[in-house]
């Protein structure tokens, strides 16, 4: 997921050409205030427009409760904006959603929602916000949350708010995706913490900078020891007819194993088609 400001369309295409499976365009935090009109403008052409296969195109709106946020909204239905998904930040209760579901109307009804929790309210209320129907993932927001609480966005002090929205994502069957990561030019501390997300459970995370896209699709993919592994095991399932069997190292498998395993190799095959398609893209951006 690579967030992009309205205001620097120019870049949005490097979503698609740097391997990001979500492209966002940013009408919040990035905006200045003075500049929200024009960032609308500039914005509603790139969301007119189809996206390629395989790259979900939303929009980050500004929070419900302001002017702009209902601002925004009015100008994506006025001007014929089509996008994928909306990027709703700062949601408090899973009423919000409802709002916005009524607004939208049957112009967006085909709109989901990649739902932002960043603020005490939003995680007490995590559960049932991941369950609403329209929603498709949660994304974590490390800066408006530890601002908030007054805590440095350190890992541990954050350990339980990204605990508590990985659970509540998975058992509502979707994905949790980590705050970006703001040092874009600390590749390492980017690579620690990747490694440390994933595995918490999250299923990926947004970037703010091309730059990192590469090093967040490796982290969050499977090595191939474990994609390897994952192949027996699904082929063993098959041969006992999904019932529990030993693998070849000595593990006793079992359904929820398998089920394990079949997820792995959606993941990998899911990689291994944006590898091909960064094979014909542009030199990596540098950082």
């Amino acid at each position: 997921m690579l967030m992009t400001c309205a205001l620097h369309v120019r870049q949005y295409d490097k979503a698609w050409e740097m391997g990001a499976d979500i492209s966002v365009v940013d009408l919040e935090d990035s905006v200045p205030e003075p500049r929200k009109e024009e960032a609308r403008r500039l914005a509603l052409p790139l969301l007119r427009e189809r996206s390629p296969e395989g790259l979900v195109q939303a929009v980050r709106i500004n929070s419900l409760a302001s002017p702009d946020g209902l601002r925004d909204l009015l100008a994506l239905l006025d001007g014929g904006a089509r996008p994928d998904a909306l990027f709703v930040p700062k949601v408090d209760t899973a009423r919000d959603l409802h709002i916005l579901a009524d607004i939208l109307g049957e112009r967006l009804a085909s709109t989901f929602f990649l739902v932002l929790i960043e603020t005490a309210a939003g995680l007490c209320a995590v559960e049932e916000i991941a369950a609403m129907p329209r929603v498709r993932a949660l994304v974590f927001g490390a800066a408006d949350y530890s601002t908030e609480l007054g805590i440095p966005m350190l890992w541990d002090p954050l350990f339980y708010a990204r605990s508590r929205i990985v659970v509540a994502a998975t058992r509502a069957g979707i994905p949790a995706m980590d705050t970006p990561y703001f040092a874009i030019k600390d590749m390492e501390g980017l690579g620690e913490e990747n490694a440390r997300s994933r595995a918490l459970g999250f299923r990926g995370r947004a970037a703010v900078h091309p730059g990192q896209i590469q090093a967040i699709n490796a982290a969050y993919g499977p090595p191939p020891e474990e994609v390897d592994r994952a192949r027996r095991v699904v082929a063993l399932a098959e041969r006992s007819g999904g019932q529990i069997g030993v693998l070849d190292d000595g593990q006793m498998i079992g359904p929820p194993m398998c089920l394990a395993a079949r997820r792995t190799l959606a993941l990998a095959d899911k990689i291994d088609r944006v590898s091909r398609r960064l094979r014909a893209a542009p030199e990596p951006v540098k950082v």
